[in-house]
Formats: structure tokens, C-alpha cells, sequence
């Protein structure tokens, strides 16, 4: 007789707290991979950096900036990035960027193979004092929430002027 209380029980589910929690089929079957990990962001492990320039506008040179994620399963992002320019020894040139008002924050879900896009900015070499920082060999970036960086190759357009070098949060779209 036990064992059918038992059995009868774990059908249905447990009581907990002087509630029953009932598991249903659909709960069991849906697979953990295809849902967003609550409660955690992507983590550096898991994404793939890369910059590549997006154009000139109003005197300005634009990049796109994608942290694309690796893993099989999906993740999220929500905010902005840590950004820095190495060169090739891995020392920093000048200073991280500054967050821009440009966009604003959303949580941008990211399935297997998907890239989440920051806008990053700097004036053109004509719109300045000339003063430009080193060109850069690489990027580092560190994504929201994490206190570990990925890096990749500096796009040879890429030279910031004026001391002016911002980026924006991250999109689902490249803007």
C-alpha cells in the first residue's frame, strides 16, 4: 500500500510548504538549452568578440562592435561593455571607452550563434586638434556582469582622436 502512495505521489508531485507542486509533461520535456539561464548573463566563455567599421557620419567614424555567443545553448546580455585598445604587447592605449546616451538598455537574448551590437565612436582625424592615439592592434572587451575579457583584432580603421572614444550599449540589430 505504500508503494502506491508513493508511486501515486510522484505522478502528480510533492507537497511542499502544505502546497502540491505538480511537474507536467510539458515542464519535463522542454529542453533546459532553448530557455535564457535565469538569473545570469553570458559569460566571457561563452562569446566571441569582433569589431568591424559601420561608416562615417557628422564627422565621425562609427564600428560595430559583436559579442556573437559560441555555446549551443542561449544566454543573455543586458548593458554595456568594457572596452579598451591594446597594442601588440597587450598594453592599453589611452583610456577605456566612455559610455555614450546613445540607446538605450534592454536585455538582448542571445539562441546559439547569435550576436549581440554596441555602436562605438570616435571623431575623425580632420575634426580634431590631430591629436590621435597609437593605433591599436587589438580590442579587450569585457562583457556586462563579467570581470574576465575576451580579445580580438583591431579593425586598421580604427584610430581615436580628441580623446573622444565612446561606446553604447548592446542591441539585438546593429545600428
Amino acid at each position: 500500500m505504500t508503494v502506491v502512495g508513493v508511486a501515486a505521489m510522484t505522478a502528480c508531485g510533492a507537497e511542499v510548504g502544505g502546497k502540491q507542486a505538480h511537474v507536467s509533461a510539458q515542464s519535463r520535456t522542454t529542453p533546459v538549452a532553448a530557455q535564457p539561464r535565469m538569473g545570469s548573463d553570458c559569460t566571457t566563455r561563452d562569446l566571441k568578440a569582433a569589431l568591424k567599421p559601420t561608416g562615417q557620419e557628422m564627422n565621425s567614424k562609427y564600428f560595430d562592435l559583436t559579442l556573437t555567443n559560441t555555446t549551443d545553448g542561449t544566454c543573455a546580455l543586458k548593458g554595456y561593455p568594457g572596452l579598451s585598445l591594446t597594442d601588440g604587447s597587450g598594453d592599453r592605449i589611452g583610456k577605456p571607452a566612455t559610455r555614450s546616451n546613445n540607446g538605450s538598455v534592454a536585455k538582448v537574448v542571445l539562441t546559439a550563434g547569435q550576436a549581440a551590437h554596441a555602436v562605438v565612436q570616435t571623431p575623425d582625424r580632420g575634426v580634431t586638434d590631430g591629436k590621435c592615439w597609437a593605433k591599436p592592434s587589438r580590442i579587450k572587451v569585457y562583457p556586462p556582469n563579467n570581470t574576465a575579457s575576451l580579445t580580438a583584432a583591431a579593425p586598421r580603421a580604427l584610430e581615436v582622436c580628441g580623446d573622444t572614444f565612446t561606446v553604447g550599449p548592446f542591441t539585438a540589430r546593429a545600428l
